[in-house]
């Protein structure tokens, strides 16, 4: 029951329907893009006769989660990215959902994990600056969504751009025409220090790793390494609360 890309995935309505008929645990995820990751923790569950079923997306394991009366009695986990949770709470209603402990799960898996070790004496100068330049984006972007927030409670946390885009390669601070674009200004300290005080749970995991792999799979290097390269290794090979965490808790959901 674990779909390969969006496109192919059932609705929302086909989901719930399915979910009804089901006989074994299932564990609804969001995405296709995490379904090797979450594979790779169904293997690490006590018990390994539960199935899969990504939804396409937030908006649609929300909607599927607000229908659970209609599966009662069936053995049905949640698991979501935490994403402006991790900023602004839990609602009451999502509180039965596992949600990450840091902003997504990339973010689960990057720390602890002690993947930035891999990064050159050389290059850890300038990895440095980089993390601090995509602090000050993140925490402009932060500042921006609680300001949002107090007149719409739907409002988002934008923060899905790519690093090149960011702070393009070869450089050392945001791109001026994307500063320009957004409307940049300084983020608060207090805000800026929150984020990088727990820079490897705030910032968007999937960044972190493109930070990472900026300097892993630059020219001239022995072994180059893309995020996704990353992200396999430091699942793998890290000892990351986190992510035993989870393991912890849908073990737990599955024997209750």
């Amino acid at each position: 029951m674990t779909a390969l890309d969006n496109k192919s995935l059932p609705t929302v309505d086909e989901i719930v329907n399915s979910l009804k008929r089901s006989f074994i645990p299932i564990i609804i995820i969001e995405g296709t893009d995490d379904v090797y990751i979450y594979r790779w923790l169904k293997s690490k569950l006590a018990n390994s006769l539960v199935s899969l079923q990504a939804t396409g997306g937030r908006t649609n394991l929300f909607a599927i989660h607000d229908r659970k009366p209609e599966f009662d009695g069936k053995k049905v986990i949640f698991i979501a990215d935490k994403d402006s949770y991790r900023f602004e709470g839990i609602p009451q209603n999502r509180n039965d959902i596992i949600f990450t402990s840091g902003y997504c799960i990339e973010n689960d898996i990057y720390d602890g994990s002690g993947i930035d070790n891999l990064i050159d004496e050389e290059d850890l100068n300038d990895f440095e600056v980089l993390k601090k330049v995509i602090v000050r984006w993140f925490s402009f972007e932060l500042e921006q969504f609680n300001q949002r927030k107090l007149t719409n409670i739907n409002a988002s946390l934008q923060v899905s751009n790519h690093i090149n885009v960011v702070s393009p390669i070869g450089t050392n601070d945001i791109c001026p025409t994307f500063k320009a674009k957004i409307n940049f200004r300084e983020p608060c300290t207090n805000i800026r220090s929150s984020v990088e005080n727990e820079y490897g749970l705030n910032v968007r995991g999937k960044q972190l790793f493109q930070v990472l792999s900026r300097f892993m799979s630059k020219k001239g290097r022995f072994s180059s390494f893309s995020d996704k390269n990353l992200i396999e290794i430091a699942l793998k090979q890290g000892n990351n609360d986190a992510i035993q965490r989870l393991v912890s808790q849908i073990d737990i959901k599955l024997t209750v």
